[in-house]
C-alpha cells in the first residue's frame, strides 16, 4: 500500500483513532538522540507559565542556536 492510500484510509478515521495511530508510528521511530525528558519539557512549560520573562524571541532562539554550532548570527 502506497503512503497516499495509507494517508487516504487514515483520514476515515475518528479524530481519537487518528491521534492513536499518530502515537503508535511516532512511538515506533528511532529514540530522539537529545537528552531532554518529558518531566524537565513540563517543568520548562510551568517555569514559562509562571514568569514570561524567562521566555526568548524565535529570532535569540536561532542566534543562540547558530552561537552553539559556531555559525555567525
Amino acid at each position: 500500500m502506497k503512503l497516499e492510500e495509507l494517508t487516504a484510509e487514515a483520514a476515515k478515521l475518528s479524530e481519537d483513532d487518528r491521534a492513536s495511530l499518530a502515537a503508535r508510528l511516532l512511538h515506533g521511530l528511532e529514540k530522539p538522540h537529545h537528552g531532554v525528558s518529558d518531566e524537565e519539557v513540563m517543568s520548562r512549560v510551568r517555569e514559562a507559565d509562571a514568569n514570561a520573562e524567562v521566555m526568548i524571541t524565535f529570532d535569540q532562539l536561532v542566534s543562540g542556536l547558530r552561537f552553539r554550532v559556531g555559525h555567525p548570527a
